[in-house]
């Protein structure tokens, strides 16, 4: 694979995307340079004090020395000279894959470090094992317990271990979790299976793997062979750097096929564009194919579904008003939210109110709160879309019930009373003392039936008194809940007035 500079290879491959209009482009596969005038910055990696580059990704270089170090199979005895010489285990390397270099490029921090190798399984296990890692079952219990001091390369202090997170179905591992310190990083060795795909993995060159990734953005890799200072060398396979300046999601490969195989690819590739495509350079092939295979999403599973879309959703940049935008300019809206009536008309109140929530649920408000309950939303986002719906229905002309149900689920919502205040104000249209009212009452003390007297003792409050039996003691507990509902919808009310203008 050949090394360019960026310039060189932006300008390859533009000639190369304008051949392949004419179907006679070829693949073209390069080693760039990071950092040598280009806008891309090399992945500094150090945990050495004295270092300029120190606390650059400290906790990876462990990892890299480890495969910079090697390790052996075990020894062998020389014919010749009799004595015995360790097998070596060599040329083996070790990248920042997939996500992690997307990120990095684009200079944001990853938050699950991806790694890959060209190490075999057991490669993998000997080069961290004899560099300091002890290798500890998957609830991170060690698998030994000899009572051997810690090796002599691992550092004063430090955690440094490894496990089986995935392996296939003969049990040969494939993905290796590890954890140095405080952070963990998750280790794949190459694959020429799709991931996501059900299939059982199987093992491959780095060719074979950038093959098999979803979206040339994905398929680049970093190569981590220095602890202690800049690593410049990124080799990619498919023009992924030169999309991801231009902005273009450009898949691996032909996007139908990519998308029939695994469905979940198509909430990706809108996750991806939202984050770091544009919009406005989506092909008109390409967005004839992704309405041909927007049926594939009803093959996904909802919390499948909801938990790939909120991907995009919970990314702390994210403006999730423009990511309902692009699903909805797609015509994906229907599929991803099927059977609801939905409201596409997303004003742009919702992006400066910054609230990841807020645009769904102003999107789903003309629907009953039941019908929340199939979409695949786990509790606590049900809980908060279901009260941010409810809450557009607020007015001075409450009845117990519907306080009691407000006020119970502003508790539990997570909802600021900021937020909320501009939610339903400048959205919703209410009247802003109608909601100051209701946060007011809110936060005031709740209406309870038992109280502490003055002698540490539980007693009846004396607003309730009329409702238990005199003969027997018992409680009118369904006279209790109403008289409650009562009290504090008295309690809003003066609230209500207070908060009305003179």
């Amino acid at each position: 694979m050949k090394t360019w500079k960026f310039q060189e290879y932006k300008n390859l491959r533009e000639s190369a995307e304008n051949k392949d209009k004419s179907g006679e482009a070829q693949p073209l596969g390069a080693k760039i340079s990071l950092g040598d005038g280009n806008d891309f910055e090399p992945f500094q990696v150090s945990d050495d004090p004295k270092s300029e580059h120190y606390g650059k990704n400290k906790n990876l270089a462990p990892l890299v020395r480890a495969f910079k170090g090697g390790g052996n199979w075990g020894w062998s005895r020389d014919d010749g000279s009799g004595d015995d010489k360790p097998v070596k285990i060599g040329s083996k390397k070790l990248f920042l894959t997939g996500g992690s270099v997307r990120d990095h490029l684009k200079g944001k921090k990853a938050r699950d470090v991806q790694l890959g190798t060209n190490a075999s399984p057991d490669e993998v296990y000997h080069l961290l094992k004899q560099n300091g890692f002890e290798f500890v079952k998957d609830d991170g219990t060690p698998k030994t317990n000899t009572g051997k001091t810690a090796h002599p390369n691992r550092k004063e202090g430090s955690k440094q271990f490894f496990w089986v997170e995935r392996a296939n179905k003969n049990g040969r591992p494939f993905v290796f979790g590890v954890r140095v310190n405080e952070d963990q990083f998750s280790l794949e060795v190459f694959s020429k299976t799709a991931r996501g795909v059900d299939k059982d993995m199987e093992p491959g060159t780095q060719g074979e793997d950038a093959a098999s990734r979803d979206f040339t953005i994905n398929s680049m890799y970093i190569l981590l062979s220095n602890d202690n200072g800049p690593n410049k060398e990124l080799n990619d396979f498919h023009g992924g750097i030169h999309h991801l300046q231009s902005g273009r999601i450009a898949s691996v490969g032909d996007l139908g096929k990519k998308l029939k195989e695994d469905p979940k690819r198509l909430l990706r590739y809108v996750r991806f564009m939202h984050g770091y495509g544009d919009p406005k350079k989506i092909p008109s092939e390409e967005r004839d194919i992704i309405g041909k295979s927007a049926d594939g999403l009803s093959k996904l599973d909802r919390k499948t579904m909801m938990g790939e879309f909120r991907k995009g959703m919970d990314k702390d940049d994210s403006d999730s008003r423009g990511y309902l935008k692009l699903f909805r300019d797609l015509g994906l809206m229907d599929k991803l939210f099927p059977g609801k009536n939905l409201d596409g008309d997303l004003p742009k109140e919702l992006s400066e109110l910054g609230d990841k929530d807020m645009p769904i649920a102003w999107m789903l408000r003309n629907n009953p709160p039941e019908a929340l309950e199939d979409i695949g939303f786990d509790d606590n986002e049900k809980k908060k879309i279901t009260f941010l719906i409810k809450s557009l229905g607020m007015s001075e002309q409450l009845d117990g019930d519907k306080l009691n149900d407000l006020t119970t689920g502003y508790m539990s919502s997570g909802v600021s009373g900021r937020k909320l205040r501009e939610f339903a104000t400048k959205l919703g249209g209410l009247d802003p003392s109608v909601v100051d009212a209701f946060l007011s009452h809110a936060k005031s003390p709740r209406v309870k039936h038992r109280v502490t007297g003055d002698d540490g003792s539980e007693k009846i409050a004396d607003e309730f008194q009329d409702l238990i039996d005199p003969f027997t003691g018992q409680e009118n507990m369904d006279g209790i809940s109403e008289r409650k509902k009562n009290l504090e919808l008295n309690n809003f009310k003066k609230h209500m007035e207070y908060m009305k203008p003179v």
